[in-house]
Protein backbone atom coordinates (compact mmCIF):
# COMPACT_ATOMS: atom_id res chain seq x y z
CA UNK A 1 0.00 0.00 0.00
CA UNK A 2 1.58 3.68 -1.00
CA UNK A 3 1.85 6.48 0.78
CA UNK A 4 -1.25 8.38 -0.44
CA UNK A 5 -3.44 6.12 0.97
CA UNK A 6 -1.84 6.22 4.68
CA UNK A 7 -2.11 9.90 3.81
CA UNK A 8 -5.48 10.14 3.15
CA UNK A 9 -6.41 7.61 6.40
CA UNK A 10 -4.69 9.89 8.23
CA UNK A 11 -6.53 13.35 6.99
CA UNK A 12 -9.90 11.60 7.73
CA UNK A 13 -8.95 10.38 10.96
CA UNK A 14 -8.03 14.16 11.47
CA UNK A 15 -11.15 15.10 10.81
CA UNK A 16 -13.10 13.28 14.10
CA UNK A 17 -16.18 15.18 15.23
CA UNK A 18 -18.09 13.95 18.80
CA UNK A 19 -20.00 10.40 17.67
CA UNK A 20 -23.93 11.19 18.99
CA UNK A 21 -27.02 8.57 18.72
CA UNK A 22 -28.02 10.38 15.37
CA UNK A 23 -24.57 10.02 13.71
CA UNK A 24 -24.32 6.41 14.11
CA UNK A 25 -25.24 4.29 10.72
CA UNK A 26 -28.73 3.58 11.30
CA UNK A 27 -28.09 -0.61 11.09
CA UNK A 28 -26.27 0.37 14.37
CA UNK A 29 -29.32 1.69 15.75
CA UNK A 30 -31.35 -0.51 15.31
CA UNK A 31 -29.49 -2.69 17.40
CA UNK A 32 -29.90 -0.60 20.77
CA UNK A 33 -33.17 1.07 20.10
CA UNK A 34 -36.29 -0.34 19.00
CA UNK A 35 -39.34 1.66 17.05
CA UNK A 36 -40.59 2.82 19.83
CA UNK A 37 -38.10 4.15 21.44
CA UNK A 38 -37.23 1.23 23.75
CA UNK A 39 -33.37 1.11 24.56
CA UNK A 40 -31.00 -1.92 24.80
CA UNK A 41 -29.29 -2.44 28.06
CA UNK A 42 -25.94 -4.32 27.94
CA UNK A 43 -25.48 -6.33 31.32
CA UNK A 44 -21.75 -7.27 31.93
CA UNK A 45 -20.72 -10.27 34.79
CA UNK A 46 -18.25 -10.17 37.80
CA UNK A 47 -17.70 -13.72 37.60
CA UNK A 48 -16.28 -15.45 34.69
CA UNK A 49 -19.31 -17.00 32.86
CA UNK A 50 -16.94 -20.41 31.91
CA UNK A 51 -18.43 -21.52 35.23
CA UNK A 52 -21.64 -23.14 35.00
CA UNK A 53 -22.72 -22.17 38.37
CA UNK A 54 -21.17 -18.69 37.37
CA UNK A 55 -23.24 -18.28 34.94
CA UNK A 56 -26.29 -19.56 36.13
CA UNK A 57 -26.21 -17.32 39.37
CA UNK A 58 -25.40 -14.61 36.63
CA UNK A 59 -28.89 -14.95 34.61
CA UNK A 60 -31.06 -15.70 37.79
CA UNK A 61 -29.95 -12.23 39.24
CA UNK A 62 -30.63 -10.43 35.57
CA UNK A 63 -33.90 -12.58 35.58
CA UNK A 64 -34.82 -11.64 39.21
CA UNK A 65 -35.56 -8.09 38.12
CA UNK A 66 -36.18 -8.63 33.86
CA UNK A 67 -37.91 -11.73 33.67
CA UNK A 68 -37.66 -11.06 29.25
CA UNK A 69 -33.68 -10.75 29.45
CA UNK A 70 -31.89 -12.26 27.07
CA UNK A 71 -28.56 -13.23 25.40
CA UNK A 72 -25.96 -16.01 25.44
CA UNK A 73 -25.86 -17.12 28.62
CA UNK A 74 -29.19 -17.45 29.21
CA UNK A 75 -29.42 -18.86 25.40
CA UNK A 76 -26.67 -20.96 26.59
CA UNK A 77 -28.58 -22.46 29.72
CA UNK A 78 -32.13 -22.60 27.93
CA UNK A 79 -29.92 -25.12 25.37
CA UNK A 80 -28.18 -27.05 27.92
CA UNK A 81 -31.90 -27.60 29.64
CA UNK A 82 -33.45 -28.89 26.26
CA UNK A 83 -30.53 -31.13 25.93
CA UNK A 84 -30.69 -32.60 28.94
CA UNK A 85 -34.76 -32.83 29.03
CA UNK A 86 -33.98 -34.66 25.37
CA UNK A 87 -31.43 -36.75 26.83
CA UNK A 88 -33.99 -37.99 29.69
CA UNK A 89 -36.71 -38.84 27.16
CA UNK A 90 -34.17 -40.17 24.50
CA UNK A 91 -32.87 -42.67 27.22
CA UNK A 92 -36.20 -43.29 28.89
CA UNK A 93 -38.28 -44.31 25.30
CA UNK A 94 -35.20 -46.40 24.45
CA UNK A 95 -35.44 -48.43 27.68
CA UNK A 96 -38.79 -49.00 27.60
CA UNK A 97 -38.67 -49.84 23.94
CA UNK A 98 -36.03 -52.31 24.10
CA UNK A 99 -37.77 -54.18 27.32
CA UNK A 100 -40.96 -53.91 24.98
CA UNK A 101 -39.16 -55.59 22.18
CA UNK A 102 -37.17 -58.18 24.40
CA UNK A 103 -40.45 -59.17 26.04
CA UNK A 104 -42.04 -59.88 22.57
CA UNK A 105 -38.65 -61.58 21.18
CA UNK A 106 -38.11 -63.61 24.35
CA UNK A 107 -41.60 -64.16 25.51
CA UNK A 108 -40.45 -63.73 29.11
CA UNK A 109 -39.74 -61.50 31.17
CA UNK A 110 -36.69 -63.28 33.09
CA UNK A 111 -35.09 -63.94 29.65
CA UNK A 112 -35.99 -60.21 29.38
CA UNK A 113 -34.24 -59.47 32.40
CA UNK A 114 -31.41 -61.70 31.94
CA UNK A 115 -30.48 -59.80 28.86
CA UNK A 116 -30.87 -56.30 30.27
CA UNK A 117 -28.94 -56.98 33.25
CA UNK A 118 -25.12 -56.57 31.51
CA UNK A 119 -25.84 -53.53 29.57
CA UNK A 120 -27.48 -51.80 32.76
CA UNK A 121 -24.45 -52.58 34.73
CA UNK A 122 -21.99 -51.76 31.99
CA UNK A 123 -23.42 -48.81 31.55
CA UNK A 124 -23.12 -47.73 35.08
CA UNK A 125 -19.24 -48.76 34.51
CA UNK A 126 -19.34 -46.62 31.61
CA UNK A 127 -19.98 -43.51 33.79
CA UNK A 128 -17.83 -44.48 36.03
CA UNK A 129 -14.83 -44.70 33.69
CA UNK A 130 -15.57 -41.42 32.31
CA UNK A 131 -14.98 -40.30 36.00
CA UNK A 132 -11.87 -41.86 36.14
CA UNK A 133 -10.33 -40.40 32.61
CA UNK A 134 -11.88 -37.51 33.02
CA UNK A 135 -13.87 -37.48 29.96
CA UNK A 136 -16.78 -35.00 30.53
CA UNK A 137 -20.17 -35.62 29.41
CA UNK A 138 -21.57 -32.54 27.02
CA UNK A 139 -24.07 -31.62 24.28
CA UNK A 140 -22.25 -33.62 21.44
CA UNK A 141 -21.98 -37.08 23.37
CA UNK A 142 -24.71 -37.90 26.20
CA UNK A 143 -26.54 -39.41 23.26
CA UNK A 144 -23.50 -42.26 23.29
CA UNK A 145 -26.14 -43.51 26.10
CA UNK A 146 -29.28 -44.19 24.05
CA UNK A 147 -27.39 -45.88 21.66
CA UNK A 148 -25.17 -48.05 23.72
CA UNK A 149 -28.95 -49.06 25.11
CA UNK A 150 -29.95 -50.17 21.88
CA UNK A 151 -26.98 -51.94 20.53
CA UNK A 152 -25.93 -53.45 23.63
CA UNK A 153 -28.81 -55.51 24.33
CA UNK A 154 -27.56 -57.74 20.41
CA UNK A 155 -24.65 -59.42 22.46
CA UNK A 156 -27.14 -60.95 25.27
CA UNK A 157 -29.94 -61.69 22.62
CA UNK A 158 -27.62 -64.15 20.90
CA UNK A 159 -26.67 -66.00 23.96
CA UNK A 160 -29.66 -66.48 25.19
CA UNK A 161 -30.95 -67.82 22.83
CA UNK A 162 -28.47 -70.05 22.26
CA UNK A 163 -28.99 -71.16 25.30
CA UNK A 164 -32.40 -71.71 25.56
CA UNK A 165 -32.78 -73.33 21.93
CA UNK A 166 -29.43 -75.06 21.86
CA UNK A 167 -27.47 -75.22 25.42
CA UNK A 168 -24.09 -76.24 24.93
CA UNK A 169 -23.68 -80.06 26.82
CA UNK A 170 -20.77 -79.30 28.54
CA UNK A 171 -22.81 -75.86 29.87
CA UNK A 172 -19.89 -73.91 29.25
CA UNK A 173 -21.72 -71.23 27.29
CA UNK A 174 -18.47 -69.18 26.43
CA UNK A 175 -17.30 -72.44 24.14
CA UNK A 176 -19.52 -72.26 21.63
CA UNK A 177 -19.38 -70.59 18.14
CA UNK A 178 -22.08 -68.10 19.55
CA UNK A 179 -20.09 -66.51 22.18
CA UNK A 180 -16.77 -66.32 19.48
CA UNK A 181 -19.14 -65.12 17.28
CA UNK A 182 -20.48 -62.16 19.79
CA UNK A 183 -16.75 -61.27 20.48
CA UNK A 184 -15.91 -60.57 16.84
CA UNK A 185 -18.67 -58.83 16.48
CA UNK A 186 -18.27 -56.31 18.98
CA UNK A 187 -14.70 -56.05 18.58
CA UNK A 188 -15.88 -54.73 14.73
CA UNK A 189 -17.79 -52.40 16.47
CA UNK A 190 -15.84 -51.22 18.95
CA UNK A 191 -13.33 -50.41 16.46
CA UNK A 192 -15.82 -48.60 13.93
CA UNK A 193 -17.07 -46.28 16.74
CA UNK A 194 -13.85 -46.04 18.31
CA UNK A 195 -12.36 -44.47 15.01
CA UNK A 196 -14.56 -41.63 16.00
CA UNK A 197 -12.06 -41.15 19.03
CA UNK A 198 -9.27 -39.69 16.71
CA UNK A 199 -11.57 -37.17 14.96
CA UNK A 200 -10.24 -33.60 15.07
CA UNK A 201 -13.50 -31.98 16.54
CA UNK A 202 -13.97 -32.73 20.42
CA UNK A 203 -17.30 -33.53 20.98
CA UNK A 204 -17.31 -35.82 18.07
CA UNK A 205 -13.70 -37.42 19.63
CA UNK A 206 -15.83 -37.56 23.35
CA UNK A 207 -18.55 -39.29 22.05
CA UNK A 208 -16.30 -42.16 20.08
CA UNK A 209 -14.45 -42.76 22.68
CA UNK A 210 -17.54 -42.89 25.12
CA UNK A 211 -19.03 -45.52 22.70
CA UNK A 212 -15.51 -47.46 22.59
CA UNK A 213 -15.72 -47.44 26.13
CA UNK A 214 -18.98 -48.57 26.48
CA UNK A 215 -19.42 -51.04 24.45
CA UNK A 216 -16.50 -52.89 25.64
CA UNK A 217 -17.34 -52.80 29.10
CA UNK A 218 -21.02 -54.08 27.66
CA UNK A 219 -19.11 -56.92 25.84
CA UNK A 220 -16.84 -57.67 29.20
CA UNK A 221 -20.00 -57.28 31.87
CA UNK A 222 -22.42 -59.80 28.57
CA UNK A 223 -19.18 -62.12 28.69
CA UNK A 224 -18.76 -62.51 32.43
CA UNK A 225 -22.24 -61.36 33.85
CA UNK A 226 -25.18 -63.25 31.43
CA UNK A 227 -23.30 -66.91 31.57
CA UNK A 228 -23.21 -66.92 35.08
CA UNK A 229 -26.77 -65.60 35.45
CA UNK A 230 -27.94 -67.64 33.02
CA UNK A 231 -26.30 -71.15 34.97
CA UNK A 232 -28.62 -69.64 37.86
CA UNK A 233 -31.89 -70.81 35.89
CA UNK A 234 -30.93 -74.55 35.43
CA UNK A 235 -31.78 -77.11 37.28
CA UNK A 236 -29.38 -78.52 39.74
CA UNK A 237 -28.96 -82.14 37.92
CA UNK A 238 -27.84 -80.36 34.66
CA UNK A 239 -25.37 -77.80 36.30
CA UNK A 240 -23.85 -81.00 38.20
CA UNK A 241 -23.46 -82.80 34.95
Amino acid sequence: EGFGPQLERLATALTARPVGLDSLPESLRDRWRAADGRERVELRPVENLADNEAMERFVDQVRASHPRATGLPVVQLGAGAAVVEAFLQAIVTALILVSILLLLLLRSALATLQVMAPVLLASAFTAAATVVLGVDFNFANIIALPLLLGIGVDNGIHLVHRHRSAPPSDGNLLGTSTARAVIFSALTTIVSFGNLATSSHPGTASMGLILAIGLGLILLCTLLVLPAVLSLGRPATETAS
